[in-house]
């Protein structure tokens, strides 16, 4: 659990003047092709690859056909081999098995587990168990804490965060701090964020950036897209970081951070701050639309009504348009593309736009 929207929030209003969200105007500090991401060494924090040398890009994706059936999808990659030791509460509830994660983290829970009574505390805070069932989250959280373990007084920290008494605020934050302090990635990018919330201006922002480093470098997206905007906008940061913007935007949209994708989508279509490339542009304001991102699904209804980088497909059009006013976004000219959709069209649209929804 992280403050990502809040951090995303201040970060961008407090930069000085004339500094702008890249979103907007896709502003970075090097050419790609000198500052590169190594997928290889996705977990090992930013490495350079030589210039020249381009990471391995992901696969795109492909949108569905309009003829094609909603349930009609390629089959998925190999799992790779695995041999380690394995979480059947944690298994279940990643396959949406609620109510079977629930039971087998009970067995270990109060026995010292904190994984197992932290994984209970969000199966409550999710309401996909009832809290007459199980006990409040709150609870949950404060007893995986009592290890000591860095992530579980991060997450009890986050809790208490959110209760609205102050004396729990102070609380949360110090757990927080602590599990920064302790080495805990997630955490450190937490309290870099609390640190700007509590210290306005580019002084919360120096004071954060360490922090956000230490995350960054653990693979955390969220670090990864902070560095990205604060390493232009901060005028002491040397050189050398500066020239990494581009990197960590990068690493950020890899690690599908859908607002990082977004940025990267409009720098490489605008050729903003990077050669322009509109197909590499598209695969990524994609990427971003189908994270649930409505900025991004609105741009590419535009792109696809008006043929820009792709063929014209009014259906599609419509159907990453209807996915964006879904979530409360409308837009005009994309009405009346909706206007003039033949009714059987117009039905497919929204049953693939629904399809659509469901993966954000």
């Amino acid at each position: 659990m992280t403050l990502r929207p809040l951090v995303t929030a201040i970060i961008l209003l407090s930069l000085a003047p004339g500094i702008s969200h890249a979103s907007a105007l896709g502003r970075f500090a090097t050419d790609p092709e000198l500052v590169s991401g190594d997928r290889s060494s996705l977990f090992g924090g930013g490495r350079l690859l030589p210039p020249g040398i381009a990471p391995e890009r992901p696969a795109p994706y492909h949108l569905q056909p309009a003829g094609a059936k909603v349930g009609d999808l390629p089959d998925p990659p190999p799992e790779p081999a695995y041999d380690g030791p394995v979480d059947l509460a944690y298994g279940a509830y990643q396959r949406g098995l609620y109510n079977a994660a629930y039971e087998a983290a009970l067995a270990r829970a109060g026995r010292g587990d904190a994984r197992a009574e932290t994984l209970v505390g969000e199966l409550v805070e999710r309401r996909l168990i009832a809290e007459s069932r199980a006990g409040t989250a709150l609870e949950w959280y404060r007893m995986a804490a009592e290890s000591g373990l860095p992530f579980a007084l991060n997450r009890y920290g986050m809790a208490l965060l959110t209760s609205g008494e102050e004396a729990d605020h102070d609380k949360g934050a110090d757990l927080i701090r602590q599990a920064a302090e302790a080495g805990d990635p997630l955490a450190a990018f937490n309290y870099g964020s609390l640190l700007i919330d509590e210290n306005p201006g580019k002084e919360g922002l120096t004071r954060a950036l360490p922090w956000f480093e230490a995350s960054a470098e653990a693979d955390i997206a969220d670090a990864q897209y902070a560095l990205s905007q604060l390493y232009p906008a901060l005028e002491d940061v040397p050189e050398e970081k500066k020239a990494l913007s581009v990197f960590w935007l990068r690493r950020a949209a890899e690690g599908d951070h859908d607002t990082a994708q977004l940025d990267l989508a409009l720098a490489l279509i605008n050729g903003q701050g990077m050669p322009r490339n509109l197909e590499k542009g598209i695969d990524w304001l994609r990427r971003a639309a189908l994270n649930g991102n409505v900025a991004a699904a609105s741009r590419l209804a535009y792109l696809y009504s008006k043929g820009i980088g792709v063929e014209a497909d009014p259906e599609t059009a419509a159907t990453f348009y209807l996915s964006a006013r879904r979530l409360g976004l409308v837009e005009p000219d994309m009405e009346a593309v909706l206007d003039g959709l033949d009714p059987d069209m117009r039905t497919s649209a929204v049953r693939r736009s629904r399809a659509l929804a469901q993966r954000y």
